[in-house]
């Protein structure tokens, strides 16, 4: 990996990944360059030295079908970080040395936060919004009837850029991204071990901004895991195998990759824990951080 590549982070839906982009991203790439690319679809997108990948939340757009506006973006010297929703293969366009980061999360857990992450909140889709709500769509109902992309094995299909489908194109999909994750990603994530690999991350970049954060985009009043009808689990892991699949490899690179550190990484995640929250409680209340101090030893 050369010592300053563009990061491409490859932000899955519904994996936590908006904090990681608008807190850690930003305050770790932006520069003083307040240059904007061409509008896509009325909104600039570049900016900051940061290239906000314009695709939609349900209908994602295959790396090789990328607007010509876009690939023109990526290839814009200066550039420092890329994210958004699109899948493997944007590197192509870019311009100079680049790396993937992601993170991923178990699709059952991903799939309900989504669901209803869209009974909650109108945008981007009101039409979805306003059908589940209307019809009073079900857990089961949304998962079994939907025909959206990102209920049928949406990580492997975007770490790997092909369309996982069924019998040996499925295993094929995702070998394939097991291989991507291997190879093309500096950094591979969970969301349940988000603060580990916030660390980790901090450790492969040399970041020196501040590392703590408040979760953006909280689906508050969703059931735990443990409160799901056994049939909305069952019927999520049927149409989610290699996702399931996927999410266990990712566990095991990031055990080898938090294997390959010296030993003060376990003090500095107990350090970095602490200091955010006590962060997360004085924000909740209202009030203002006691601790000034930036975390630059983390």
């Amino acid at each position: 990996m050369s010592p300053n590549p563009i990061i491409l982070y490859l932000h899955v839906p519904k994996t936590g990944g908006t904090t990681l982009r608008k807190v850690h991203i930003y305050n770790n790439y932006r520069t003083d360059d307040r240059y904007t690319a061409e509008a896509y679809r009325g909104k600039p997108r570049l900016h900051d030295g940061i290239y906000y990948f314009p695709d939609g939340f349900y209908n994602s757009e295959p790396d090789l079908s990328v607007p010509e506006i876009v690939r023109r973006a990526l290839g814009r010297k200066g550039l420092r970080a890329v994210t958004g929703h699109f899948c493997f293969g944007i590197h192509r366009h870019v311009t100079g040395p680049s790396t993937y980061i992601t993170l991923l999360r178990n699709p059952v857990d991903r799939i309900v936060s989504l669901y209803y992450h869209i009974r909650r909140w109108a945008n981007p889709d009101p039409g979805l919004h306003d059908e589940i709500i209307s019809q009073g769509v079900s857990l089961d109902e949304f998962v079994t009837r939907f025909p959206l992309r990102e209920l049928y094995n949406d990580q492997t299909r975007r770490i790997s850029g092909r369309e996982p489908e069924e019998g040996r194109r499925a295993r094929l999909a995702l070998n394939k991204a097991k291989v991507n994750l291997r190879q093309h990603f500096s950094v591979v994530g969970v969301t349940e071990r988000f603060n580990e690999t916030l660390i980790l991350l901090r450790r492969s970049f040399g970041w020196t901004n501040d590392l703590r954060y408040y979760p953006k985009h909280v689906t508050r009043d969703r059931p735990s895991l443990d409160a799901l009808p056994p049939s909305s689990v069952a019927a999520i892991m049927e149409r989610n195998e290699s996702d399931l699949e996927l999410h266990r490899f990712a566990m095991e690179l990031l055990d080898e990759a938090i294997a390959s550190q010296d030993a003060s990484f376990g003090d500095d995640l107990k350090r970095f824990e602490s200091l955010n929250a006590e962060y997360v409680r004085t924000l909740a209340t209202g009030g203002k951080s006691a601790t000034t101090l930036r975390l630059n030893t983390v």
